[in-house]
């Protein structure tokens, strides 16, 4: 359920929004599905060794570079897979949102943008190379580049600095509850999106967001 903080009656200045799941979907499913094609292990297997390992936690926190997630994943999964071969496959995961890469645009002229991510290396140059709407930011704070993941409160502490505004003056949308809810901590409004756009343009016009 979309929830909407602070008393302050200050103008919005600037929007932090999350990717995954908000402007992009994704679905690791047929990721899993192809790399069992390479691999002694059914997909509900794959989906459990990186459940269990971490792997994929440590890789966005910035603790493994790619090469170095790509061979702890070939060993733990025994796939036949090069590097660049494995790559492909773990790319192929996201599809667009289009009412929240509408709302982007329509922002964008009007408000600074900041984008906040926990994700990878691979991931990210997969959608700069993709998706146009990433230009649509003025700034992009990713986890695996700080070496810190939400919802540490320091990730949203160098969000909020690039998004030079006080944190009432700005709005923070991502799709998980435990990551706004640590946000909120900080002082900016919040809205968890759970593919209600409807709902997400009902909460920003409360805030007096015009351009949308």
């Amino acid at each position: 359920m979309a929830k909407k903080y602070s008393a302050s009656n200050k103008p919005i200045k600037a929007f932090l929004f999350d990717l995954g799941k908000v402007i992009l979907d994704f679905d690791f499913t047929p990721a899993f599905k192809r790399l069992s094609r390479f691999a002694p292990m059914t997909p509900d297997e794959i989906r459990g060794f990186f459940t269990r390992s971490g792997l994929e936690v440590l890789y966005d926190g910035g603790k493994l570079s790619s090469l170095e997630f790509y061979r702890k994943a070939k060993k733990g999964l025994g796939h036949s897979l090069s590097y660049s071969e494995f790559k492909e496959i773990w790319n192929r995961i996201f599809t667009p949102k289009p009412e929240i890469i509408g709302l982007v645009k329509r922002l964008s002229p009007h408000y600074r943008m900041v984008l906040i991510s926990n994700t990878n290396s691979m991931h990210y140059r997969y959608i700069r190379s993709k998706y146009a709407v990433l230009n649509h930011f003025d700034q992009i704070i990713l986890s695996f580049k700080e070496r810190v993941r939400k919802p540490d409160t320091r990730i949203y502490e160098k969000a909020i600095k690039a998004c030079k505004a006080r944190p009432e003056e700005i709005v923070y949308i991502d799709d998980r509850e435990d990551l706004t809810t640590s946000a909120r901590t900080l002082g900016v409004h919040i809205f968890t999106y759970k593919n209600n756009p409807h709902e997400l343009l009902k909460q920003l016009r409360s805030l007096q967001i015009g351009k949308i």
